[in-house]
C-alpha cells in the first residue's frame, strides 16, 4: 500500500502516518473545544442571576475547567494537527518520526486527562491562571507538564518535517506561505511552553512540599508568558488556514506574499510583549514596563493582523 493519500477533491498528498496524527490531534482539539464550551455554558446560567445554576464552590470549579479547556488544550491540541498538515501534507513529504508524533500525543492526553481529573476531584478550583500562594492538587500541575511536554515534541516533529521536505527537495524556493504561518505559530508555541515549565514545575514541587514558597509577582509575569501566548498560538495557526482555505477552496493567492510574511514575522517579534495587559493593575511592576509593551509593541502586533485582514484572498 502507498505511503501516501490523494484527496479525490484537492489534489493533496496525505502521508497516512502524519494523516492519523492530524485526525487524532484536531478531534482531541474539538473534544476539548466541546467541553469548554458545555462548560462556559453552566457559567453564563449562574452569573445570570434568574437562574444561578451554580453554587460559589462548584462555579468556580466549572470556571477552572472552562479556561484550561477552552483556551489551553483546544487551542494546542488543534494547533499541532495545523502543524503536521502545513509539513507533512502541504510539503508532500512524510512525517518526522511519527512513533515520536504518538508519544506527544499520548503525553498530552494524559496530562488533559490528568489536570481535569484534578479539577473535578474539587481540590483545584485555583481558575485558569492558578495564580500563588493559591495551591492546586500536584497532578493538576503534572498534568499541565506532561500535555506541555507532548506539545513540544509535537513541535520538533514538525520542524524535523521542514528538514525532511527541505533535503528530499519537495518543494522550490522559500516554503509555503501557509507553513511559514505555521512555523510562526510553531515558534511562539515553543516561547509558550517555555514559559509554561519555567513557572509550573517549580509550582509542582512546590505543591509537594519540596519548594517552601513561590513568589506571586514573578508567578504573574511568567505566566502571561504562557497564558496570552496560547492565545497567539491560535492567531497565527489560524490565520495560516485562512490563507489555505483560500487557497486550496477557490486558487487564490494574497496580494503579496512579502508582506504577509513580514506580518508573520511582527507576530514573532511583539506578540508576546503584549501579554503585559494582563497584568497593567499589578503594582510590582513598573509603569514604564507596562507602557511601553501595551502601545509601542502592541502596536506592530496589531498592525500585523491588519496587514492579514486586508491581504487574506
Amino acid at each position: 500500500m502507498s505511503k501516501y493519500r490523494i484527496c479525490p477533491d484537492t489534489g493533496l498528498y496525505f502521508d497516512r502516518a502524519g494523516e492519523g496524527l492530524i485526525k487524532a490531534n484536531a478531534v482531541a482539539g474539538v473534544v476539548a473545544l466541546l467541553l469548554g464550551g458545555v462548560l462556559a455554558l453552566l457559567v453564563g446560567l449562574t452569573r445570570w442571576p434568574a437562574v444561578h445554576f451554580l453554587n460559589a464552590p462548584d462555579f468556580y470549579l466549572v470556571l477552572t475547567a472552562h479556561g484550561i479547556n477552552a483556551l489551553i488544550f483546544w487551542i494546542i491540541f488543534f494547533e499541532i494537527a495545523i502543524l503536521y498538515f502545513a509539513s507533512s501534507t502541504l510539503l508532500r513529504c512524510r512525517l518526522a518520526t511519527p512513533r515520536w508524533a504518538w508519544a506527544g500525543f499520548a503525553l498530552m492526553i494524559i496530562g488533559a486527562v490528568m489536570t481535569n481529573v484534578a479539577i473535578f476531584q474539587g481540590n483545584s478550583s485555583v481558575m485558569m491562571t492558578s495564580y500563588a500562594p493559591m495551591e492546586a492538587a500536584p497532578h493538576f500541575y503534572l498534568g499541565m507538564i506532561l500535555f506541555a511536554v507532548g506539545a513540544l515534541i509535537g513541535c520538533f516533529v514538525f520542524l524535523g518535517t521542514l528538514v525532511i521536505a527541505k533535503e528530499e527537495k519537495t518543494y522550490e524556493g522559500s516554503i509555503p506561505l501557509v507553513t511559514f504561518g505555521a512555523l510562526t505559530a510553531c515558534i511562539i508555541a515553543v516561547f509558550t511552553i517555555a514559559s509554561g515549565a519555567i513557572i509550573l514545575i517549580p509550582s509542582f514541587l512546590w505543591s509537594v512540599g519540596i519548594i517552601g514558597q513561590i513568589d506571586a509577582l514573578m508567578y504573574r509575569v511568567i505566566w502571561w508568558g504562557m497564558g496570552h501566548s496560547s492565545q497567539q498560538i491560535n492567531v497565527a495557526a489560524h490565520v495560516s488556514v485562512w490563507y489555505a482555505v483560500a487557497a486550496i477552496a477557490f486558487g487564490a493567492k494574497p496580494m503579496s506574499e512579502k508582506v504577509s510574511r513580514t506580518a508573520f514575522l511582527l507576530y514573532i517579534f511583539f506578540l508576546q510583549l503584549a501579554s503585559a495587559h494582563h497584568i497593567l493593575a499589578d503594582p510590582g511592576v513598573s509603569s514604564t514596563w507596562k507602557i511601553f509593551n501595551t502601545s509601542y509593541a502592541m502596536y506592530l502586533a496589531v498592525l500585523a493582523s491588519m496587514i492579514h485582514g486586508l491581504t487574506v484572498p
